[in-house]
């Protein structure tokens, strides 16, 4: 909507209004309640929270973080739990844990049996390859001495056959040194490789070893036993499977609490560190506790995965611990104090809706007129006026253009017609 077009539908709708005003039975200055605009002053919204009381500093326990493998729960302590230092609060399942135990222990074996198998076997194979070898260099050496060369005495072919019988004397006995060689190399590798496996193996049976030795985290000191929860609110249970340094629990500090509580998304907009605030523990309710925010988380989030409204958290630092009276997950109800200063504000059944626009009706010379305005952040009953009014400016309490009568009859089991949707519904 262009400028020029905004500003003649607020002269029509003025006008309308007016005009509306104007053909009804005119009202007496006593028929209309009115209030005189007050000075500028501080405006102070409050903020409503819940939550629980936590501990600032805390030793967490965690699934121990050189685990190599998940390990799952068998035992764990209670939740609130009183232990001292030394106690075990969380026992881990060792079956698995023994299962790879035994598994690798086997597996060690088994690569023992078959480095001793192939080196038993690579030493018969080269007792039988230095016996081919020898025999053939033997059959070589009695080629050689008696061999037929003389061509007066012996034929032709009888030559060529002792030749023949001399090289293939040789050859068998180089081809059995070179198989010697090949099958000892083979040998060798074969042997190293389960040597490799064999390692693999043991460093297999050390791990599972070390996992046995830490089946049970201990508590490093004295406190109290507090469970972590998860996103949906629950705590580590028997049979749940951890991961290494996930944490399990914590032991909290209990000499410095603060206050965790939770803001409905719509009105965490004007939270910011450092606002005032006042805690009240559901258990002492006769107690009221100064603290400031702290922190505000910057991503609001369900409280419960099955309803759908958002909060932000924010952590509230308490101006004092009361060791005597306050309890680590005490749920408590927090008040933060939102301030604006030197800001304008009206009652909310003084802003009405028309024609899109959020208005306020004023006195003027000849009767009330519209006037547009912009809001701000709003309480219960007050709204803030941004811009469109200034201090000493009467103000309408009811819409002026109709009769008492008629807005008594709309108000029957509801809102005023017409009342802005935006004063109504709390514009932040």
């Amino acid at each position: 909507m262009t400028h020029a077009l905004r500003t003649a539908l607020r002269v029509a709708l003025a006008a309308v209004l007016l005009h509306g005003g104007c053909t009804r039975a005119p009202e007496g200055p006593g028929e209309v309640p009115t209030i005189e605009v007050a000075p500028r002053g501080t405006f102070v919204r409050n903020v409503r929270a819940e939550g629980t009381l936590r501990a600032v500093d805390a030793t967490v326990i965690t699934t121990p973080p050189d685990a190599n493998d998940p390990m799952k729960i068998a035992w764990i302590a209670e939740d609130g739990a009183v232990v001292a230092a030394g106690d075990v609060v969380v026992r881990f399942d060792p079956s698995e844990m023994e299962k790879t135990l035994a598994d690798s222990k086997d597996d060690v074996s088994t690569d023992e049996r078959q480095i001793g198998k192939v080196t038993l076997e690579s030493a018969a194979t080269k007792t039988r390859r230095e016996k081919t070898a020898g025999l053939a260099e033997h059959e070589a050496d009695v080629a050689r001495a008696f061999g037929a060369v003389d061509e007066s005495i012996l034929s032709r072919n009888e030559i060529a056959e002792s030749t023949i019988d001399l090289e293939f004397a040789e050859a068998k006995a180089g081809h059995a040194r070179a198989v010697q060689t090949v099958e000892r190399a083979v040998a060798s590798s074969q042997v190293e490789l389960h040597r490799v496996a064999r390692g693999h193996h043991t460093k297999s049976v050390e791990h599972a070893e070390d996992a046995l030795a830490k089946l049970q985290v201990t508590a490093p000191h004295a406190g109290i036993l507090v469970l972590s929860r998860d996103w949906r609110g629950g705590t580590a249970r028997v049979g749940d499977t951890t991961w290494p340094g996930q944490e399990l629990a914590e032991l909290p500090v209990v000499s410095k609490l603060a206050a965790q509580v939770y803001v409905l998304e719509a009105d965490a907009g004007d939270l910011v560190a450092g606002l005032p605030a006042e805690v009240v523990i559901d258990a002492r309710p006769d107690a009221t506790w100064n603290a400031t925010i702290e922190q505000i988380d910057t991503l609001a989030q369900p409280r419960h995965p099955d309803v759908p409204v958002h909060y932000f958290g924010v952590t509230l630092a308490l101006e004092r611990t009361d060791v005597e009276r306050m309890r680590v997950g005490q749920r408590v109800r927090a008040t933060i104090k939102v301030e604006r200063p030197d800001v304008i504000v009206v009652p909310r059944q003084a802003v009405f809706d028309r024609g899109g626009l959020t208005v306020v009706y004023r006195r003027g010379i000849t009767g009330f007129e519209p006037v547009e305005v912009t809001l701000g952040v709003s309480s219960a009953g007050r709204v803030v006026i941004a811009s469109g009014l200034e201090p000493g400016d009467v103000i309408a309490l009811r819409d002026p253009t109709r009769a008492a009568s008629e807005l008594l009859a709309d108000t029957e089991g509801g809102e005023a017609k017409g009342q802005s949707k935006a004063a109504a519904g709390g514009a932040k």
